[in-house]
């Protein structure tokens, strides 16, 4: 029996698929921010819908039961605003470049060390049997997570939530070139003096060492610790080697948004996957959007940072700044009790962020700069107002205002002056608008949806047990090798050993003759003083 094109192609497709399906994932999102689990679920529920069984160890309980999916709760969460107050980050107590780091790694160290001692993880960990045909883990600073990749033999695919890293270069076999490249937490551009080429060296350099000899070697002995129940350490490979053994690196950023830099086709940019068609607004919102004739303005500063924690003064520069602009406010304020709201103001406590952008009356996004509000921003093309705080926030505002489409202020500088000024400019100057409808236009064109592209290289990893050619072989090479220092500085010893050499013959041969006429011109001296001294003696 002979297939047409279009059976075989549709055979070809089922067979494929089928490799794929149902398969049996473990899900890895220990990190306890809601931000994050926001943007990791959109992956899972994809996974499900394609017929995928999926386990998620996970602080956030499904909202909705899946008879495919069971989770692991990290209850009660992590306590992240208590250990690490959110009157820090006010106060910009990481505006520093090394503190900046040091929150990352000893947030990361903590949540890791509290979800690992969990009892229901710890529970999961010593009894569990089952067989995982994949792990998925997020790529945030929990790297001792991958040893459950050890325990079920399965290849790892991991979510890089805030975008590209060195280390993350690294684990795929490259090296970050620290000449172009600034480090993530730097207001760089690609485009640095000289000075800035230094301190970016200095600080990246500072960041591999500190985390292969500080952080690193930390996350290894939890991840021995929380594993020890299940085999001797002993046989555990390092958290080192595991990052090493990722398959796929799915990286949220994209080529619009993030400037051109060596890749390797194990790291996969999927930004804007988590973004999806406006869903309908609740009621109350929408009919306040609706009566926006002048545009509304929509203020969110995340999930961590709260606008009620904020200091009096400033909160009393944005209720000035907000009662006299002529458009609608629509707040993300923790306190719906507040009182003396300016009657165009709404807050609520939460707010669906992605389709409140979508609607057409908002003119304006005034936002911390988190990598996924940002991304929303653009991708419905809103101007923004960006008031960064910490991590790579400070670097998403400054390629926003490079590209055009927004401002930034950052929050010590901020007065009714200051806000005044900068929503005004975003407002009355078409300009932006016009480049933040250019951006989104960049942020959407994709060959095939962001999602899509994640499924089909998780999936791809799934058939193929795991995906070592996608990355390359230097990922074994230490520095020396991979710059060949090693070489050079063979051919520098091979060509200083023979100009020494050539040198001592060539010396050699010029010594002789010298020491030759020396020898005769004694003699001849000497002859000369016995002729002169016979002569004086026969007179």
């Amino acid at each position: 029996m002979r297939f047409t094109p279009f059976e075989y192609l549709l055979v070809t497709l089922i067979t494929f698929g089928s490799l794929a399906s149902c398969s049996n994932i473990l899900v890895l999102v220990p990190f306890p921010a809601p931000s994050h689990w926001l943007w990791l679920e959109h992956f899972v529920q994809e996974l499900l819908h394609r017929g995928h069984k999926v386990m998620a160890i996970t602080n956030f309980a499904a909202k909705e039961d899946h008879p495919n999916y069971t989770e692991v709760l990290i209850d009660p969460p992590y306590d992240i605003p208590y250990y690490f107050p959110v009157t820090d980050i006010f106060e910009a107590k990481y505006n520093n470049d090394l503190s900046n780091l040091f929150l990352y790694w000893n947030v990361g160290l903590s949540t890791t060390k509290y979800a690992l001692e969990n009892p229901n993880v710890q529970q999961f960990i010593e009894q569990d049997d089952s067989d995982f045909d994949l792990i998925i883990s997020e790529q945030f600073f929990q790297e001792a997570f991958l040893m459950f990749a050890h325990k079920y033999r399965a290849p790892i695919v991991t979510i890089g939530t805030l975008g590209y890293s060195d280390f993350m270069d690294r684990a795929m076999g490259l090296l970050t070139p620290w000449s172009f490249v600034p480090h993530p937490v730097l207001s760089y551009t690609t485009e640095m003096t000289f000075a800035q080429r230094c301190y970016n060296l200095l600080l990246s350099l500072a960041d591999a060492v500190i985390r292969k000899y500080y952080y690193m070697p930390r996350q290894d002995m939890l991840a021995k610790t929380s594993f020890a129940t299940i085999e001797g350490p002993e046989s555990f490979p390092s958290v080192y080697e595991l990052e090493k053994s990722i398959s796929v690196m799915l990286i949220n950023s994209h080529v619009s948004t993030s400037p051109a830099r060596p890749s390797i086709t194990g790291l996969v940019n999927v930004a804007g996957a988590h973004i999806q068609s406006a869903k309908p607004l609740p009621t109350d919102i929408q009919r306040f959007l609706d009566g926006a004739s002048e545009g509304a303005i929509f203020f969110s500063l995340g999930s961590y940072v709260k606008s009620s924690d904020m200091p009096k003064d400033k909160l009393k520069a944005f209720f000035e700044v907000f009662r006299n602009v002529k458009q609608k406010v629509l707040w993300k304020f923790e306190d719906e009790t507040m009182i003396n709201v300016p009657k165009n103001v709404m807050v609520r406590k939460w707010l669906p962020q992605s389709d409140i952008l979508a609607h057409p009356n908002v003119v304006l996004f005034i936002t911390h700069g988190g990598m996924f509000g940002s991304q929303e921003g653009i991708y419905r093309g809103v101007p923004m107002l960006f008031i960064p705080f910490y991590g790579d926030q400070h670097r998403n505002a400054l390629k926003a205002e490079l590209s055009g489409y927004a401002l930034t202020l950052n929050f010590a500088d901020v007065n009714s002056i200051t806000l005044g000024s900068r929503i005004n400019e975003l407002l009355t100057n078409p300009a932006y608008s016009r480049l933040a409808k250019k951006a989104s236009e960049l942020f959407r064109d994709n060959l095939v949806p962001p999602m899509e592209e994640a499924m089909y290289w998780i999936e791809y990893v799934i058939r193929h047990k795991g995906a070592k050619h996608l990355k390359s072989v230097s990922v074994d090479l230490n520095w020396l090798q991979y710059l060949m220092l090693d070489v050079f500085a063979f051919f520098a010893f091979v060509f200083l050993l023979t100009a020494y050499v050539a040198y001592k013959i060539i010396s050699a041969f010029l010594e002789k003759p010298t020491k030759l006429k020396s020898k005769e011109h004694k003699k001849l001296t000497s002859s000369s003083k016995t002729k002169n001294s016979k002569k004086a003696k026969e007179n």
